[in-house]
């Protein structure tokens, strides 16, 4: 998915200061330099995110790579993904879009196990 850019500390400093709770949060720092719809799409994008990761927990690993970087121009190009977010499952299975309720049937699928029901972002 393409990601906003900004200026920031190394990542294991970002999350200690999310932790922390000192200053803007990881995920808006730097966010009010795009427009309204790219904000919206990019807190629901991270809402996702953090959503799957609580309820799966280790049971599934995300790596989240930028289209516009050569890693992630690498990846899209070699598992064809088109239209983002897209998510590459094992077994080869390819998902694009945010429609979260089919990713989280396709992730139980490929394996991931429920370790807690979380509370959408949306109504956090």
């Amino acid at each position: 998915m393409p990601l906003p850019e900004g200026w920031g500390v190394c990542l294991p400093c970002e999350m200690l200061l999310a932790q922390a709770e000192v200053g803007q949060d990881p995920c808006e720092r730097g966010l009010d330099e795009y427009p309204p719809e790219w904000q919206a799409e990019f807190r629901s994008f991270c809402g996702m995110m953090f959503d799957l990761s609580a309820r799966y927990g280790e049971t599934v690993l995300f790596r989240i790579f930028d289209p516009r970087s050569l890693p992630g121009l690498v990846k899209a190009i070699g598992h064809g993904a088109h239209r983002y977010p897209a998510f590459l499952l094992k077994g080869g299975k390819k998902m694009s879009g945010s429609d979260l309720e089919p990713l989280q049937k396709a992730l139980e699928i490929a394996g991931a196990k429920v370790q807690t029901e979380s509370i959408p972002a949306s109504d956090i």
